[in-house]
């Protein structure tokens, strides 16, 4: 069993339960055509429109507008943010108490997400409204968020910037991401990694893991 004395999260699909799906769906159904909205997505892909957004090389209301003007449809910013965000789904009340218990066993936690201004809005939003007051950020040593940050994964210097920032060791920290991607690239500069299955039980998982 190595070493491990930090930990860094992914979260969605691991704290955060996640379906891409819905969004995709819900895009369909606000363009009307599938043809349509499949020209419009593999257009912006290509433009690395989504990834930039993650990074704030995009910001929040060109991101939006820039979305309304791909369709000829009349599309509201309450439509867009309503269909971008309905891939977020619930954080289970046992990964917060996994949290707390593995800080109370002294492990430094540590977030790190590819997100955007509007899904950690309305990932807060869902935090209160299944959790009251929760202050979600105050359960890790630090997050770090993409687009606040101006890094993404799977990039090894994102990796890097986080350890640094930290102040901990790739060899005595653990990284948990469901993107294989994203695991191949902290592997890079030698951290500790495991793929998780998407929303699957990570608190049992660490319990195994760890000798909990």
């Amino acid at each position: 069993m190595k070493n491990i004395k930090n930990i860094i999260f992914d979260l969605g699909a691991v704290l955060l339960n996640l379906d891409m799906e819905r969004t995709d769906l819900a895009f369909r159904v606000l363009i009307g055509d599938k043809n349509e909205h499949m020209a419009i997505n593999n257009k912006l892909h290509q433009q690395r429109f989504f990834e930039r957004f993650e990074t704030n090389e995009i910001e929040e209301q060109e991101f939006v507008q820039t979305l309304i003007s791909q369709t000829k449809h009349p599309l509201t910013v309450s439509q867009i943010e309503t269909a971008w965000s309905a891939m977020l789904l619930d954080l289970p009340a046992d990964r917060i108490e996994m949290l707390r218990k593995l800080r109370k066993s002294g492990y430094k936690l540590f977030l790190l997400s590819n997100i955007n201004s509007i899904h950690l809005r309305d990932v807060y939003n869902i935090i209160k409204e299944e959790h009251g007051d929760l202050n979600f950020d105050a359960l890790f040593d630090k997050p770090y968020y993409s687009h606040l940050i101006g890094r993404r994964k799977p990039n090894p210097e994102t990796y890097r910037f986080v350890l640094e920032d930290a102040g901990i060791i790739a060899e005595e920290t653990l990284f948990i991401d469901d993107n294989a991607d994203n695991i191949k690239g902290a592997s890079t500069i030698g951290l500790n990694t495991v793929h998780h299955r998407p929303n699957s039980d990570i608190s049992l998982f660490l319990d195994e893991y760890l000798k909990l």
